[in-house]
């Protein structure tokens, strides 16, 4: 008999994860994301190139699986923003298509993707039908255009992605600049019935300011009511 083994992760337990980073290009250009993370000319993977990587990862995890008790996979997507490739949600579909047809009988996979959310309708709906999760960025550093847009998804994947088995979670860059619109859109969401959590910009405050926002004491005071008030509904519930 086989040996058999599982990894654990603190965060999703046992689910075998993969990270796939579909490329750097981003349309935006956020003063905390570093080079390295994104950029606006690196050329796009192409479809072919793509493919030949879902083969690969697909195989991989599977031989992973021969060996795991615990048979479930997360691929999550990400960037860069990945839905800036016009080779993406074809990619998606293929290898989603790829795994349904050879791998889906052996182990469960969960395809999640990491996203700025500046997209239009119909890659939304895209999205929804591709994908089991999807993670949307709120950033402050925008044209007002791209956050309309941005809100207009929001409201659009919470309302349609259950029906799709797709779920939504939102995180909300608090820019310390923009800390009132960043409140603002907090209530929209409320108003809305859409989940979010506020997120600080940078885990340890450091010299370099762009990547770890200051806050004043009154904006640390917001963060510290907004989670005494949500640990208290949860534990009215």
């Amino acid at each position: 008999m086989e040996p058999t083994f599982d990894t654990v992760d603190l965060l999703d337990g046992n689910i075998f994860q993969v990270t796939w980073d579909v490329g750097r290009r981003c349309n935006y250009d956020c003063s905390y994301c570093p080079s390295h993370r994104h950029d606006n000319f690196s050329p796009h993977a192409s479809l072919e190139d793509l493919k030949k990587n879902s083969d690969f990862v697909l195989k991989y995890i599977d031989l992973y699986m021969t060996y795991r008790d615990y048979k479930w996979a997360s691929i999550n997507f990400t960037g860069g923003e990945p839905t800036v490739n016009p080779n993406f949600i074809e990619f998606s579909k293929y290898i989603k298509e790829r795994y349904s047809l050879e791998y889906a009988y052996k182990w469960r996979c969960i395809f999640t993707l990491t996203s700025n959310g500046a997209m239009s309708k119909k890659m939304a709906d895209a999205v929804m039908e591709n994908f089991n999760h999807i993670t949307i960025s709120y950033h402050a550093e925008a044209d007002n255009t791209i956050k309309q847009q941005v809100r207009d998804r929001m409201l659009q994947i919470s309302k349609n992605g259950p029906a799709n088995d797709c779920n939504l979670s939102i995180n909300v860059m608090f820019h310390a600049q923009y800390f009132d619109e960043c409140k603002e859109l907090c209530n929209f969401l409320d108003d809305n019935n859409v989940a979010y959590v506020p997120r600080v910009i940078g885990e340890e405050p450091d010299s370099r300011s762009n990547f770890a926002h200051q806050y004043t004491e009154d904006q640390l005071q917001w963060f510290k009511d907004y989670w005494e008030n949500n640990t208290k509904k949860v534990q009215e519930a």
